[in-house]
C-alpha cells in the first residue's frame, strides 16, 4: 500500500566532458589506441572523431564521443593544441601548493602535449559519481600508451595520470593536493633515437646525469644537447687550477673584508697583500688574476654590488678545490659552501707548489661528468625562473648553480678555453 507514496526515482541524464593531453603528435596512432581499447574497427574511416556506445557492468548504456586534435593535422589544429595547452598551464601555474616540484613538472608535461582529446559523455543514472568514475578510469588506463594526462573539470579541477598499476593518481588539483612527492613528465624520443650519430661517451654521461636528476624530481628536455667528449675537451692543467683557486680565494677574502667587516678597499688590500706576494701574484702578468679581478682589487671606488659579487667567489673556489681533489664531493647545489672550511683548505699553502703537493687532481672524465650535470641543473633553474615558477626545482640555489656552472665550464675548457672573464654559462 505504501508504493503509491514512494515512487521509484527516475534516473537522471548526466553529461560532462574531460580533456586528455598526449605528447603524441600524429592522429593515426592516437586513434588506433582508442579503437583497439574499445573494440572498434580501426579501418572504418573515423577521421578524428569516434562515437562509442559503451555499457557499464549493469548493462546500462553510456554514450561517449571523442574528438582528437593533433598538431600535424594542419596549422589550425596546431594553434588549437597550443591554445588549450596554454590555457590549462595558465590555470594550474597559479595553484598554491606545497608540491612545488610536482607543479613545475606538470607545467612541463602540459607543454609537451602535441594532441588534445576532447571526451564528451552522457548516461542515465542516479549514481552519478560511480558512473563518472567508471568512464574516467576507462581513459586513465590508456594514459601510459598515450604518454598523457587527463584533466577532469568539476568543483575542483584536477589532473590525473596512471600509476604503475594503471589506476588513477592525482598529479595536482586546483586546491594544491597531489598523490606525488616526485612527479616527472612522460617524455618523447630521447637523444639517441633522434640523433643516431651522437658518440657513446657524452650520451652515457647524459644518462648518468638523468638518473641523478630523477632522484630529485628535476625535468630537462629529452633533446637537450650533450657536452663535448674527453677527446674534444681541453681540461685545465693542475697548475692552472691551483692559480685560479688562489685568485678566487684572494678576491673572496678581499670582498668579505669590505662587506662583512666594513674595511675600506685599501685596508682590505693590505689584508691580502702579503699572501699575494708569497704566491708571486702581485703583478697583473703573473697568470693568477683575470683583468677584471685585478682592476677590482685596485679600485678604491668599487661598488657595493661588485663587492657582494666578490664574496660569491667562495663558491667558485670550492669547485676548484674539488677539481684539485682537496675536497671529496660537490654537494647538491641547494646550499652555500662551507666558507671557513673552503678557506682552511688553502690557509697553510704559501705557493702553487704547496697546493699541488696536497692535490689529487680529478680526471677529465670526472670534470666532464660534473659539467654535464650542472649544465642540466642550470637549465632547470633558468627555465623555471623565466616561467616564474618558484622556488627553483628541488630547492636549488640559483646563485650557487650559476657560479658552479661558470667554474666547471672554465675547468672543461669551454668556448675554446675562454679566459675566466669571458666564460659564459649559457643553457
Amino acid at each position: 500500500m505504501f508504493g503509491k507514496y514512494f515512487k521509484k526515482k527516475e534516473p537522471k541524464l548526466y553529461e560532462n566532458s574531460i580533456f586528455l593531453f598526449s605528447i603524441m603528435d600524429t592522429l593515426e596512432p592516437v586513434m588506433r589506441i582508442f579503437c583497439d581499447a574499445f573494440g572498434v574497427d580501426v579501418s572504418g574511416g573515423h577521421g578524428n572523431t569516434l562515437s562509442l556506445n559503451h555499457s557499464d557492468p549493469d548493462g546500462q548504456n553510456m554514450e561517449i564521443h571523442l574528438t582528437v586534435i593533433s598538431e600535424t593535422l594542419n596549422d589550425d589544429a596546431k594553434e588549437f593544441v597550443k591554445d588549450q595547452r596554454d590555457r590549462v598551464r595558465s590555470h594550474f601555474v597559479q595553484v598554491e601548493t606545497i608540491h612545488t616540484g610536482v607543479k613545475t613538472n606538470l607545467f612541463y608535461q602540459l607543454g609537451l602535449a602535441k594532441s588534445v582529446v576532447h571526451i564528451q559523455y552522457s548516461f542515465f543514472s542516479n549514481d552519478i559519481l560511480q558512473k563518472r568514475a567508471l568512464i574516467e578510469d576507462l581513459f586513465i588506463r590508456l594514459l601510459p600508451q598515450l604518454s598523457g594526462v587527463l584533466l577532469i573539470m568539476d568543483q575542483t579541477d584536477s589532473i590525473f595520470c596512471a600509476g604503475e598499476d594503471g589506476c588513477r593518481k592525482l598529479v595536482l588539483s586546483e586546491t594544491g593536493n597531489s598523490d606525488f612527492d616526485i612527479y616527472l613528465p612522460k617524455m618523447g624520443p630521447g637523444l639517441s633515437e633522434v640523433f643516431s650519430d651522437i658518440p657513446a661517451e657524452p650520451l652515457e654521461r647524459r644518462n648518468r646525469s638523468r638518473e641523478l636528476l630523477k632522484k630529485y624530481g628535476i625535468h630537462i628536455p629529452p633533446l637537450y644537447p650533450v657536452i663535448e667528449s674527453e677527446a674534444e675537451a681541453a681540461v685545465r692543467t693542475p697548475e692552472e687550477i691551483a692559480k685560479r683557486a688562489f685568485a678566487l680565494m684572494a678576491v673572496a677574502l678581499y670582498s668579505e673584508c669590505m662587506v662583512g667587516d666594513g674595511l675600506s678597499p685599501g685596508e682590505a688590500w693590505d689584508f691580502i697583500r702579503e699572501r699575494t706576494k708569497d704566491f708571486g701574484a702581485d703583478n697583473p702578468d703573473a697568470g693568477f688574476f683575470s683583468p677584471e679581478e685585478w682592476n677590482y682589487l685596485h679600485d678604491p671606488d668599487s661598488t657595493e654590488l661588485q663587492r657582494i659579487n666578490g664574496t660569491w667567489q667562495y663558491e667558485n673556489l670550492h669547485v676548484m678545490e674539488w677539481a684539485l681533489g682537496l675536497t671529496d664531493t660537490l654537494d647538491f647545489p641547494d646550499h652555500y659552501c662551507d666558507v671557513p672550511q673552503t678557506v682552511r683548505l688553502l690557509k697553510n699553502c704559501s705557493s702553487v707548489e704547496e697546493i699541488l703537493d696536497a692535490a689529487k687532481p680529478r680526471t677529465a672524465a670526472e670534470i666532464l661528468d660534473a659539467c654535464d650535470l650542472i649544465f642540466c641543473l642550470d637549465w632547470a633553474c633558468v627555465d623555471a625562473r623565466l616561467h616564474q615558477l618558484f622556488p627553483a626545482p628541488a630547492g636549488m640555489d640559483g646563485g650557487v648553480v650559476q657560479e658552479r656552472h661558470k667554474s666547471l665550464n672554465w675547468l672543461a675548457g669551454y668556448q675554446d678555453s675562454a679566459p675566466w672573464d669571458e666564460v659564459s654559462t649559457d643553457t
